[in-house]
């Protein structure tokens, strides 16, 4: 099947320097000020040049979207994660928004003044407070059988860029979009959160640490580029 051309278009800035970036399947090129015709000519051939190379890296990795079928144009989904646990997902109109628990999942009411992006997010912060205790637990078992370091608190919530993070104060934050990647993906993303409380950097001494905290954690880590996020 022949993939679709990829948009874009060239937008003039008051910035320094120029760049792209990828927004609503389009490449948008910021043009820097004060270029010349044949600059910006340059600078857009050159950006675009290197943007389509890294779109098309992206679209061969597995994007994870699992509420896509239901927000195009199902009434109902079910969902499974990455421990098989599944969960449905049913979408009825009302007089205003609220998210109702029930033995299978939920029973989202969606008001009139609720629009696809606002949807989309309500329905991940719904999965990750519900899927938060066991991952927060899922952290402190591996930081007790590893690094014993202190933790402050543990976050999970959707992230447009980044798998996780790790605060000075010792916050880990993990992307609830792990939720859908293999077991082993998720166990190499926290181990690698947690090695930063003995080292803040990606240094040599870091990967160190990593690697007695999951010997083969290469494998694992490659395992995450299979992977996609998500964008709302």
């Amino acid at each position: 099947m022949k993939k679709n051309p990829i948009r874009h278009r060239v937008e003039r800035t008051k910035n320094k320097h120029s760049r792209a970036v990828f927004h609503d399947d389009t490449i948008v090129i910021r043009l820097a000020k004060g270029l010349s015709e044949d600059e910006e000519k340059e600078h857009v051939d050159d950006l675009l040049e290197r943007m389509l190379r890294q779109v098309e890296d992206e679209q061969e990795k597995i994007l994870i979207n699992p509420f896509g079928r239901l927000l195009d144009s199902g009434e109902s989904a079910t969902i499974t994660l990455d421990n098989g646990k599944k969960y449905c997902f049913c979408l009825k109109p009302g007089k205003k928004t609220s998210v109702r628990r029930t033995t299978r999942g939920w029973n989202v009411q969606i008001g009139p003044s609720m629009r696809r992006k606002g949807l989309h997010r309500l329905l991940w912060r719904t999965i990750a407070k519900e899927e938060q205790p066991r991952i927060e637990q899922l952290v402190m078992k591996l930081n007790d059988e590893t690094f014993g370091v202190h933790v402050s608190d543990v976050k999970l919530q959707l992230a447009s860029s980044q798998w996780g993070s790790c605060s000075p104060s010792g916050t880990i934050m993990l992307n609830a979009a792990l939720l859908f990647t293999r077991p082993e993906v998720i166990k190499y993303v926290i181990i690698h959160e947690l090695a930063h409380r003995k080292r803040a950097d990606h240094s040599p001494q870091y990967w160190s640490w990593v690697a007695w905290a999951m010997p083969g954690y290469e494998k694992s880590r490659t395992g995450l580029y299979d992977y996609r996020l998500p964008s709302i």
